[in-house]
């Protein structure tokens, strides 16, 4: 395994100056008196066609090798991995979610997103990855109902298979819903539900849930005015179901929408960047800088982007002047960035991509 560059500014660093661990792109020249080219929409066509062979090819064979142990004696390494004192195996996929764990915390720092107490980070740790979506029985969908006050029918029950972004340990789940209401995030957080061919960015701000204070958005697409959205989510106490492009989405909204003529998609209020304003439920809208995690399918130097093509996150960030200040991060792996430029004048420009090698910077 290399031993990347950014492991040993850490430990030279720490706390103390994360900047150092970040790798600025200056892209202010590349960008001045910027012409979009018409070919731009082919390329992205052959680099999104290319990066989804590539992507399967990742997630079945690739992420799923193992990994052999290490011998921290002969080799100064923070991916090695312990386990009840000795060295153990862990597969590829543990150590990449490992990297975007660290070094999303390392960015989360860097930007002051504000933090828990007296909780110190270990950079030596190694997680392994798990998919934690599960079906929930019909006593745990009402008991989570109940605990927003909803009585929820029998008949409703029969028309959705739920699910729930398991965290596990009830007792920690207890805490840190207290330490949400507290209310002490400074950002507004707008991650997403992965599919299992996404990276899971719910399992990373899991594994990141002590250290932070998190306020969070998800986003739906609403079907009468076809624009994205971004509704509040709580992470320790979910419930999921799936939309008709089948992506999981929190009940609450579709329960909000149910309530007859009076909820309808175009009466939530939202802000300049599309987050629902109203206070309904247990949620609190706070008016602070925003955070958007923004899925990807492949992305340039540059710092452009390919999604799935139907571009619900550039509209929805489009640049403006009434915006608030928006930062604008994807996470990926390595192997697909591509070293061609393919922006569209419609495309948004990412401030920061995390992947297994390190956080990059767009300075444009």
């Amino acid at each position: 395994m290399d031993l990347y560059p950014f492991h040993q500014k850490i430990n030279t660093h720490k706390e103390e100056s994360y900047a150092n661990c970040i790798i600025p792109m200056n892209l202010r020249e590349h960008y001045k008196n910027y012409e979009h080219k018409s070919s731009h929409k082919e390329i992205k066509q052959v680099v999104r066609k290319n990066a989804k062979r590539v992507r399967d090819v990742v997630l079945t064979s690739w992420l799923i090798e193992r990994m052999h142990p290490f011998d921290s004696d002969k080799r100064e390494d923070i991916n090695t991995c312990k386990s009840n004192g000795g060295m153990c195996d862990i597969l590829y996929v543990d150590f990449v979610y490992t990297q975007l764990i660290r070094h999303t915390y390392v960015l989360l720092s860097f930007l002051k997103v504000n933090k828990r107490k007296n909780k110190t980070f270990n950079f030596n740790k190694i997680y392994k990855y798990k998919y934690n979506y599960k079906s929930c029985e019909q006593r745990e969908v009402m008991e989570y109902m109940g605990n927003y006050g909803i009585h929820i029918n029998a008949d409703a029950l029969g028309c959705f298979q739920f699910f729930t972004y398991y965290m596990g340990g009830k007792k920690n789940n207890k805490k840190m819903k207290t330490d949400k209401c507290e209310n002490k995030s400074n950002f507004n957080m707008c991650i997403y539900i992965p599919t299992k061919k996404e990276i899971d960015i719910l399992f990373i701000i899991h594994k990141l849930y002590k250290y932070f204070y998190f306020n969070l958005y998800v986003p739906i697409t609403t079907e009468e005015e076809n624009k994205l959205i971004f509704f509040p989510f709580d992470l320790t106490n979910n419930l999921l179901i799936k939309d008709h492009f089948g992506i999981f989405i929190p009940y609450l909204y579709v329960h909000y929408n149910s309530k007859g003529e009076i909820n309808k998609d175009k009466n939530l209020h939202l802000n300049s960047s599309n987050l629902v304003t109203d206070n309904i439920y247990n949620f609190t809208f706070n008016d602070h800088d925003n955070i958007f995690f923004i899925p990807l399918i492949a992305y340039n130097k540059y710092g452009a982007r390919i999604g799935s093509g139907k571009g619900y996150y550039d509209r929805a960030l489009k640049p403006g002047d009434n915006k608030k200040n928006n930062i604008k991060i994807s996470i990926s792996f390595d192997i697909f960035l591509y070293d061609i430029d393919f922006l569209e004048n419609t495309d948004i420009i990412l401030d920061y991509v995390i992947n297994e090698k390190g956080i990059y910077y767009f300075q444009f």
